[in-house]
């Protein structure tokens, strides 16, 4: 017998898949060991991907921009460099680019593009939540990840801070940094250093550039209609600047959102009636 026993432990010994599966059978016929090894491996699965989980958090969240007590200046400094890398080195407009503060564009100029590109501006705390929920919801029905229902501010934040790329994780990115932004800057701040660095055409890139391109004026000296024209063209500025400023072409989608940028600018009291007659013949061809 003893003899017997010392052949059956060598021969577990010398056959791992032997132990291997005599340790299944006594799993298998005892519940409580078999719940215990199970807890055991998925306890450390889940604190595994717990610590994973964390530290790519960590890691994301410290790569993102942080503002300091100085932070409207901090932000104008890298939306300049931004728009400086996206002119051309051949361009005039690299050197004649210039920063227009806010109290020096005019106000019927400011609400036409607020009106245009995000209504709800100065009421929301940087992130329209129902619309970009729309968005994803048309972009995964559309399986594209086209996103849309930004507002100025994640709009501010891509066009300094981000790459051009359309994913979910430079998504994740504009929505942590537009909480940022809109902690540390008042709205008035954030919109100045939009119309700073919106482009409005080839190598025209801020409101001071395109006043003084397409009107020969100074910001200060705009008006709603003028606004709602450049508003037209902030969707895809290239190719407008080709199609609808340089062929002198109004599609009619064109003139409906020239026409409703006014109608909420009156309805809202941004203009009176009496502008909004003026304003909605205007002619600009």
């Amino acid at each position: 017998m003893f003899h017997i026993k010392d052949e059956y432990l060598n021969d577990l010994e010398t056959n791992p898949w032997k132990r291997f599966r005599n340790r299944l059978i006594r799993l298998a016929v005892s519940p409580f060991r078999l719940m215990k090894s199970v807890f055991i491996v998925t306890g450390g699965i889940v604190w595994l991907l717990a610590m994973i989980l964390f530290i790519s958090t960590f890691t994301l969240l410290e790569s993102l921009p942080h503002f300091n007590d100085n932070a409207f200046e901090q932000a104008k400094q890298s939306a300049v460099i931004s728009v400086k890398q996206h002119l051309t080195d051949q361009s005039s407009a690299r050197k004649e680019y210039k920063w227009v503060p806010i109290d020096q564009i005019n106000r019927e100029l400011l609400y036409a593009i607020v009106m245009s590109e995000d209504g709800d501006f100065f009421s929301h705390q940087g992130i329209d939540y129902d619309a970009l929920m729309s968005a994803l919801g048309e972009n995964i029905k559309r399986q594209e990840w086209s996103f849309g229902a930004s507002t100025i501010s994640q709009q501010t934040v891509k066009n300094i801070y981000l790459e051009n790329n359309k994913t979910l994780y430079r998504k994740l990115k504009e929505l942590l940094v537009t909480k940022r932004l809109e902690s540390a800057l008042n709205k008035n701040e954030i919109l100045e250093l939009y119309l700073n660095i919106v482009e409005f055409g080839p190598d025209i890139y801020g409101i001071a550039a395109a006043a003084n391109y397409y009107f020969s004026a100074k910001p200060s000296e705009l008006n709603a209609a003028q606004g709602a024209f450049l508003a037209i063209l902030m969707p895809s500025p290239r190719k407008y600047h080709f199609t609808v400023f340089q062929n002198q072409y109004l599609a009619k989608r064109h003139k409906r959102k020239y026409r409703r940028i006014l109608q909420d600018m009156r309805f809202k009291e941004y203009i009176s009636p009496t502008q909004y007659q003026k304003y909605i013949r205007w002619s600009f061809f």
